[in-house]
């Protein structure tokens, strides 16, 4: 919108739906909260509707304003009685501008007859009881459009309330998850202690989540003790990662590779599903190491499923 602050054309893309989500959440809590940004918000959506029925809008974001504004039955509202609005007044200026063109060319005398003329023709009283008229019929419209205001804010304090809501559920749901994946990682690293305690026959054996981010800090440790001769990884999935053949590529934390093994198939494994990946224990040396799991299907490429990390120590 022409000659609009940077806060106003902020707000005006925030009503066409022009903002990230993080955004538009921040404009609703600060419109609950600040009476003032408040008024400002309904002032931008007037004349943005107004922008609009006198088709002052550009293309694009006429179409913004379509998509948005006629999907709710009550901006909807909005719209058609700002036309009707723009409707009157269009035809009152004229008729205005018609008088005052008829009327240059007479006496006063006759400007004042014409006055009381016309709105005894129009209204059948005289000038000062239509002026009470016309400033009834001004308050009335006043009243109405301070309901409709107190409903759109009532509205969008009710929004409000349902993102902070919805917004709530959400924290909970992440904590419960994240709940969940601390005790599935304690019972992996129970396991993972007890395979290591009980290696039988030279092997030594890590279990891997699925899920963990590349960044962290604390990573899964397989201490490798002298009579070790095989590394057994066991790569859990995820219930998605549905393929017929797997291919796992491990390499050391600086990206060197150590080995690739294709043709890996899904077995059953401490309750879930898991690829299991063998390595001999001379191809590891002390460090940090990066495992990548790939899945495919018959005749197509692979594709990454997950990144796995975890430590040697021997």
């Amino acid at each position: 919108m022409k000659g609009a602050s940077h806060e106003e054309e902020v707000v005006v893309r925030y009503l066409l739906g022009d903002l990230p989500e993080e955004t538009q959440v921040q404009i609703e809590d600060r419109a609950f909260s600040d009476p003032e940004y408040l008024r400002l918000v309904e002032a931008v959506e007037t004349d943005l509707i107004d922008a609009y029925v006198r088709e002052q809008l550009p293309g694009a974001e006429r179409r913004q304003f379509e998509s948005r504004f006629f999907a709710s039955a009550e901006r909807r509202r909005k719209v058609q009685f700002a036309r009707a609005w723009a409707r009157v007044a269009d035809e009152a200026a004229n008729e205005a501008a018609t008088e005052a063109r008829a009327a240059s060319g007479q006496t006063v005398a006759g400007e004042r007859a014409d006055r009381r003329s016309f709105w005894r023709d129009w209204f059948g009283v005289r000038p000062a009881a239509a002026f009470r008229f016309a400033m009834a019929t001004a308050a009335i419209i006043l009243v109405a459009v301070a309901s409709w205001q107190v409903l759109q804010t009532s509205k969008l304090r009710g929004r409000i309330a349902e993102l902070e809501a919805e917004h709530t559920r959400q924290q909970q749901q992440e904590r419960v998850l994240k709940n969940s994946l601390d005790a599935e990682r304690a019972r992996v690293e129970d396991l993972n202690t007890q395979l290591q305690r009980g290696a039988q026959a030279g092997v030594a054996s890590l279990i891997l989540l699925p899920g963990v981010p590349r960044d962290q800090t604390v990573r899964p440790q397989i201490v490798l003790p002298p009579s070790a001769q095989l590394t057994r990884l066991e790569i859990q999935l995820e219930p998605r990662d549905r393929y017929p053949q797997f291919r796992a590529q491990l390499r050391t934390q600086s990206g060197d590779e150590v080995l690739t093994r294709s043709g890996l198939h899904e077995r059953q494994a401490n309750g879930g599903r898991a690829v299991v990946l063998e390595v001999p224990v001379e191809a590891l040396r002390n460090g940090d190491y990066e495992l990548t799991l790939q899945g495919g299907h018959s005749g197509s490429k692979f594709e990454d499923i997950g990144y796995y990390h975890f430590s040697v120590r021997k």
